[in-house]
């Protein structure tokens, strides 16, 4: 009797704009030419049948330009879990965007969300803490704010939280 292998399904992260499955682009391509494209899809895992070709006179800072781009399978780096770095979401970072040719995604879009959430209270934290006086509602707000910042460990002055 054969032992049978079970195929392990992966479950990828959620993307809001692409979803969590590969996207098909109906171009042909050869894992060959994929390869050929950028030196990174040689150590990545690809999925062949998602490639676009890349408006090369777009991308900044590159040595060696990518020429197409595909859906990669990647892993979180904070919360380890599978997700899809685009290869439309590739296209937008490094043809509109303008970013360095040889960034590349390593956490999922919650991950990052969570990220810009923080930033965005530091960013509250420190234009609330620079008007003088404040209103009820300004102090309640930097309150709740340097509570949330302060449990995440940004803050770590207790002190801090209590408004003046």
């Amino acid at each position: 009797m054969k032992n049978k292998r079970k195929e392990k399904v992966v479950t990828f992260v959620q993307h809001p704009r692409y979803g969590a499955n590969p996207i098909p682009s109906g171009v042909k391509v050869t894992a060959d030419e994929i390869e050929r494209s950028h030196w990174r899809y040689k150590h990545e895992t690809y999925f062949p049948d998602t490639a676009i070709m890349a408006d090369v006179t777009k991308q900044n800072y590159c040595i060696y330009p990518r020429k197409m781009y595909v859906d990669i399978a990647e892993v979180c780096n904070v919360c380890h879990r599978p997700f899809i770095f685009f290869a439309k979401e590739q296209q937008y970072w490094f043809e509109e965007l303008g970013f360095w040719i040889d960034a590349h995604c390593t956490r999922c879009i919650d991950c990052r969300k969570k990220d810009q959430e923080i930033r965005f209270m530091q960013k509250r934290y420190q234009s609330l803490i620079g008007i003088e006086p404040r209103t009820e509602q300004q102090n309640k707000e930097l309150k709740e704010i340097a509570m949330e910042l302060y449990q995440l460990g940004y803050i770590r002055d207790i002190q801090k939280i209590q408004p003046k």
